[in-house]
């Protein structure tokens, strides 16, 4: 288990600063009689200027000063909690519990934090450990699915604790907006990659052109959690460093978007097979899947009348059909697989659909696309996918995804790549229109993934500032300035920068 360290603080009073300092100097010395106790001294320095409050009795009074304790909870021990635990575990007074239903998990992540403990709890429901836990933080960080929050926000509501999500903030959640200002808590929701730092950098280019009388004419925001073009080595050109299921079920969520002044609705049975290249970064052969409702961030961004709304997915070209074949042949679905291998599931999927072999099953299910079908069959021997046993006979698409996640895994020593790209139009009243584009491109490295540095570095930036003293209560989102701009100067600090580049158009008859 994680070893535990004791903390021994010591307040020492003294009007000699040379006595004050001895203490300070053998303090030190003992630290390294043992170098196995690994052992530091924070030494708080809070001596009284050049003069001295008194006393009605005419003694000096000296205030003892030192960084306020506090205590973040994270809820959730998954892909990126390690780095969200080492950003908030830097500060020396901050404790950070990590809690999951599993120890060795907990434990996994709560090393990443100086002063970091495991805790195990059930997180699926309310209970009197949790409440304790909650009642215990200053803030919690809720890395869990995103269906279990509002449980989560409702004891930190009654408890009055601050909160901080990296998911999408859902109906549910709104609907605590009153409850959470009447009980002076903040609940900072979509604060990680997507959603989050593309609320932040997009903001700061629109908020920039509405203070110059501009208006947003147009506006596509896309991301993507990727392997380095040279770890895409496998038939999907894909591996996972987030959840594999939550890959799966984003790949069939509805679509709407504006472009050129025309609403476009794309069904969650079709989303894959509307993958279209994207060429920001032309060596990379990408391409882009609409990403949820795109509309309603007219109204967050303030950008109601723009002609073009547009936000995406980025993933490497092939991926999509890919997989749409999967999706067309009924093992995207979360349903039972009727059998316990691979093999006899294939079997009664092309029974089911009339067929009585798995080559025209697949040809069928490829639209007619023999390269297509060619490429699927080549992908799933790869996988083993006709000779491995089912791991969960009850869900379809986790069997899959438990399959997906044994073969996509990253190598110990290869890279993940995370990619955000906004184009933004505006027009002013000058007849002036600028071209916005806005990028960011981040490899991990030895120590920590693309995708858990800028979820779980955001998301503790986010929790950051209410331990700082953030006022705003009830629910907020990272789309105003006191947001997005402190926390994108501390992202900067970690190396996630955005490149900025703007063209500017101007109106020949004005300039003439």
């Amino acid at each position: 288990g994680i070893p535990h360290k004791s903390v021994l603080m010591l307040r020492v009073f003294s009007e000699d600063d040379s006595k004050l300092d001895s203490v300070i100097t053998k303090v030190d010395m003992l630290l390294h009689l043992i170098d196995s106790a690994e052992a530091s001294m924070q030494h708080f320095e809070n001596r009284p200027q050049s003069s001295q409050s008194k006393d009605s009795s005419g003694k000096s009074k000296v205030r003892v000063l030192g960084e306020k304790e506090k205590q973040v909870l994270i809820l959730g021990a998954g892909k990126v909690a390690g780095s969200c635990a080492e950003y908030l575990g830097r500060s020396k007074s901050t404790t950070v519990a990590v809690a999951s239903m599993f120890e060795d998990e907990a434990m996994a992540v709560a090393k990443n934090a100086s002063r970091g403990k495991a805790v195990t709890c059930d997180l699926s429901q309310p209970g009197d450990k949790l409440r304790h836990l909650i009642e215990d933080a200053d803030v919690v960080v809720s890395l869990l699915p995103a269906p279990l929050h509002p449980m989560v926000a409702q004891e930190c509501i009654s408890l009055k604790t601050d909160l901080v999500t990296a998911s999408y903030e859902s109906d549910e959640m709104r609907a605590l907006c009153s409850s959470s200002e009447d009980a002076g808590v903040s609940i900072l929701n979509e604060v990680g990659l997507d959603p989050g730092m593309d609320h932040m950098s997009a903001m700061k280019i629109i908020d920039n052109v509405h203070e110059r009388g501009g208006e947003v004419t147009s506006f596509s925001s896309v991301c993507g959690g990727l392997p380095a073009p040279e770890a895409a080595n496998n038939p999907l050109l894909y591996k996972f460093s987030w959840s594999p299921l939550g890959v799966l079920r984003a790949s069939q969520n509805d679509a709407t978007y504006r472009r050129d002044g025309q609403v476009l609705q794309v069904s969650g049975t079709n989303l894959l097979a509307s993958a279209e290249p994207f060429y920001a970064w032309k060596s990379l052969n990408l391409e882009c899947l609409p990403n949820r409702d795109s509309l309603i961030y007219g109204e967050k961004y303030g950008i109601q009348s723009s002609n073009t709304i547009f936000r995406g997915t980025l993933r490497y070209q092939g991926f999509s059909s890919l997989l749409h074949v999967f999706q067309n042949m009924g093992i995207l679905n979360d349903k039972e697989t009727g059998a316990t291998t691979w093999h006899d599931t294939l079997e009664k999927l092309q029974r089911d659909r009339g067929f009585h072999d798995l080559r025209t099953f697949l040809l069928s299910c490829s639209d007619g696309d023999k390269d297509l079908a060619t490429r699927v069959n080549a992908c799933m021997l790869w996988l083993g996918l006709k000779i491995a046993p089912v791991s969960d006979p009850s869900s379809m698409v986790k069997s899959f995804c438990d399959l997906l996640e044994q073969h996509l895994q990253f190598e110990e020593s290869e890279r993940d790549m995370v990619l955000m790209h906004h184009d933004i139009k505006a027009i002013f009243d000058d007849g002036s229109s600028e071209n916005h584009s806005c990028s960011m491109q981040l490899f991990g490295d030895n120590t920590t993934t693309a995708m858990s540095k800028t979820v779980g570095y955001t998301a503790a930036i986010g929790t950051k500032l209410i331990l700082d003293g953030f006022e705003r209560k009830g629910l907020l989102l990272p789309t105003s300035k006191d947001i997005y701009t402190p926390s994108l100067d501390l992202l900067k600090e970690e190396g996630i920068i955005f490149e900025e580049h703007v063209h500017v158009e101007q109106d020949y008859d004005e300039v003439v």
